[in-house]
């Protein structure tokens, strides 16, 4: 690390020129893009929103390894120096949010771990070199659907041009939740979770995401593709799993006879009992139940209150906002956990895959 000498604070005359703000960017990543579009170096901007020299890595900062932490002040010095309000900033990144400011300004390390690590904007419609917050989500279709992003692997893009059916299934995406609300993102959630585990095993759909694994550039790469190509089943799948959530409180309501209706979905026409495992443990919490008075005001609440408790409802509206209920992470084993939890030794639904800190305790 090297030490930079005592800093001379920029001014606003100094920038003239304000680079567009890109929702969810990281404050890096930002920062860089203000300091470049003004032949600067990033440098003697953090020296200035910290008002010291900040240690700085000997290859200089890098928004796909590093953040910067803001404080108050140092979010108004910024904020006065690109001649934006501070609470402009803090909608447009998420680093800038009252909630996320430290006490001094610092230079962190993006922590290890599934959904930590910034996503690569697209290209087309953002930036090029811009970076997104992960904030947990490890990838997602940028809203041009030209382009999926993705944080794993220290970043990478996939151009999803030669496989149309990603833009339709995205389209698709839309309309479910603009029908259901959040309710349509969750099952969206839980259907590409069963989707990617049929993806590992080989089943279900296997030669058709090959070809289009082939078709996208990443034959070498098919772990990688893997979160793209399972898309379009999943959107299939999420609006059968929607029948199932109407169904499922009507009487004489048949899980089988559902499972026998998602089987239409694969190239086979029929599932093996191993590709009913993933559909198993869902119906394992959407189970079929006495009709209830549904909670909440809006059709939207109601909605979302007739979802099993590990459904957590997103802050956020849009797509790939809300989390599964189906726990098992993609790139850990499927059929042993790396970790039990201790409250309820792996056997309760939140913890079959991994620990879940809000763990549900035993299944009744």
């Amino acid at each position: 690390m090297t030490t930079a000498p005592t800093p001379v604070p920029l001014t606003a005359a100094e920038l003239p020129l304000r680079v567009p703000l890109i929702h969810g960017e990281t404050n890096l990543s930002y920062l860089l893009r203000t300091a470049t579009a003004n032949g600067l170096g990033v440098g003697p901007l953090l020296d200035t929103l910290a008002g010291r020299a900040l240690e700085l890595p000997d290859d200089g900062p890098s928004p796909q390894r590093d953040e910067v932490r803001l404080s108050p002040a140092a979010l108004d010095r910024l904020a006065a120096l690109v001649e934006r309000e501070p609470e402009q900033l803090a909608r447009a990144l998420p680093g800038a949010h009252p909630d996320r400011l430290a006490e001094a300004v610092q230079l962190d390390v993006w922590p290890d771990g599934f959904g930590s690590s910034p996503l690569p904007a697209c290209p087309l419609c953002m930036e090029p070199g811009a970076w997104l917050a992960a904030e947990g989500h490890r990838w997602r279709p940028c809203g041009c659907g030209r382009r999926w992003m993705a944080g794993d692997d220290a970043g990478y893009l996939v151009d999803t041009g030669p496989v149309p059916d990603l833009a339709r299934a995205l389209r698709g995406h839309r309309e479910l939740v603009h029908r259901l609300g959040p309710v349509g993102d969750a099952l969206l959630a839980d259907a590409h979770q069963v989707a990617l585990w049929w993806w590992v095993h080989g089943q279900v759909a296997a030669e058709q995401w090959q070809a289009d694994e082939d078709a996208l550039g990443l034959s070498r790469h098919r772990r990688r593709a893997a979160p793209v190509v399972v898309y379009p089943l999943a959107v299939a799948l999420a609006e059968r799993m929607w029948t199932w959530e109407e169904r499922r409180r009507k009487p004489r309501a048949s899980a089988e006879e559902w499972v026998e209706s998602v089987a239409e979905l694969a190239a086979a026409g029929t599932f093996t009992r191993r590709e009913r495992e993933p559909l198993n443990y869902w119906l394992e919490q959407h189970q079929a139940e006495a009709a209830a008075k549904p909670r909440g005001r809006t059709a939207t609440e109601r909605r979302w209150n007739r979802l099993p408790a590990l459904h957590e409802r997103p802050d956020d509206h849009g797509l790939h906002r809300a989390p599964s209920c189906l726990m098992w992470v993609y790139g850990l084993p499927l059929t042993s956990t790396t970790a039990v939890c201790e409250r309820c030794n792996g056997r309760a639904p939140s913890c079959r895959w991994v620990p879940y800190a809000k763990c549900t305790g035993l299944p009744k």
